[in-house]
C-alpha cells in the first residue's frame, strides 16, 4: 500500500505577529537603506448581538442618489403642460373638446325648439280671430319643450313628436266679390304715361336746345357763322380723298428727279399735301367757323 502523504500543520500567528509581519522582513535591504513600513488596521462593523455586519450606506448618500436620478429623469423626459402632469400622476385629464361639442349640440336643439314654439305662437295668436264653425273643435295639445340629448346631442324622437303634433297652417280666407274696385286695371291706357307729361318733356328739351344755340351764337364773332355738322363731315370726306390721291401721285414719281419739270411737279404735290393736312386739322374739330 502506498504510504499517505504526511500532514502539514501550520500554526496561526497572533494578531501582533501579523501586524509586525512584512514582506520587507524577508528581503535583505542594501546597506544604508531602511524600508518604510506602514500598517493599516481594518475593523469590521460589530452589531449589538456581537455579529460582524458589512458597512451599510448612509441615508444621506441614498437620498442624494435618489435626487440625482429624479433630476436626470426630469432632464431626459420633461413635463409638457398640466395635462402631462395629470397623466403622470395617474389622473385622467378631462376632454374639453368632446364636452363642448355635446353642449353645442344640446344648445342648438333647444334653440330650434324655441324657434318652433315662437313661430307657432305667431301663427296662432291667443284671443285673435274668430273661430271657424265649419272645423270641429278639438282639445289643444300641450307641448313640452324639453330635450333630453344623449351622447349624439340631438333628440330626434321629441322633435318628430312636436312636429307631428303641430296643426297645419291655415291661410287667411279672402272674400272676393265681383265689384271689388279693380276696374281701373282693365282700362286701355293703364300703365301709360299721360300725354301732357310727354308734351312737357318735349317742351323742356326744345327749350334747352334753344338756350344752348343762343349761348353758342353769342360766342361767334361778327361776320362768321357756325358750319353745320353735315357740311363739316362732307368737307372732311373730300379732303381725305384728295390726300389719298396726292400721296399716290407722289409715290408715282421716279426715285431720281433731275429735270426741272419733275422738280416742279414734286414741289406742287408737296404743297397741295400740306394744304390738305391743314384743312383736315381744321375740319376735324367739332365746331368750325366760316365766313358768311
Amino acid at each position: 500500500m502506498a504510504s499517505k502523504p504526511p500532514k502539514i500543520f501550520i500554526k496561526s500567528k497572533s494578531g501582533a505577529d501579523r501586524d509586525e509581519e512584512s514582506i520587507y522582513n524577508k528581503i535583505n535591504p542594501p546597506s544604508g537603506v531602511a524600508p518604510i513600513v506602514r500598517t493599516y488596521v481594518i475593523q469590521p462593523v460589530v452589531s449589538p448581538t456581537g455579529e460582524q455586519q458589512p458597512s451599510a450606506p448612509s441615508p444621506t448618500g441614498a437620498r442624494k442618489m435618489h435626487d440625482d436620478s429624479s433630476q436626470i429623469q426630469n432632464i431626459l423626459n420633461p413635463v409638457h403642460g398640466p395635462r402631462d402632469a395629470q397623466i403622470r400622476a395617474g389622473i385622467k385629464p378631462p376632454n374639453h373638446a368632446k364636452s363642448n361639442i355635446s353642449a353645442v349640440k344640446e344648445q342648438s336643439s333647444l334653440n330650434q325648439l324655441r324657434k318652433m314654439a315662437v313661430q307657432e305662437e305667431k301663427s296662432f295668436p291667443r284671443g285673435q280671430g274668430a273661430r271657424s264653425t265649419s272645423a270641429p273643435t278639438r282639445k289643444p295639445i300641450q307641448r313640452q319643450c324639453s330635450v333630453e340629448a344623449g351622447e349624439g346631442g340631438r333628440d330626434f324622437l321629441n322633435e318628430n313628436k312636436l312636429v307631428a303634433g303641430m296643426p297645419p297652417i291655415r291661410l287667411p280666407r279672402i272674400n272676393s266679390t265681383k265689384d271689388d274696385g279693380l276696374k281701373y286695371l282693365h282700362k286701355p291706357d293703364f300703365g301709360r304715361v299721360p300725354t301732357y307729361l310727354l308734351q312737357r318733356k318735349i317742351d323742356l328739351i326744345d327749350q334747352q336746345e334753344s338756350e344752348m344755340r343762343a349761348r353758342e351764337a353769342a360766342l361767334i364773332p361778327p361776320g362768321m357763322r357756325l358750319l353745320p355738322e353735315d357740311e363739316r363731315l362732307e368737307t372732311l370726306t373730300v379732303l381725305q380723298k384728295n390726300r389719298h390721291e396726292v400721296e399716290r401721285a407722289l409715290q408715282a414719281l421716279p426715285l431720281r428727279i433731275e429735270t426741272p419739270g419733275q422738280i416742279r411737279r414734286r414741289d406742287e404735290l408737296e404743297r397741295r399735301l400740306r394744304e390738305i393736312e391743314e384743312g383736315l386739322k381744321v375740319f376735324a374739330r367739332p365746331k368750325v367757323l366760316v365766313k358768311m
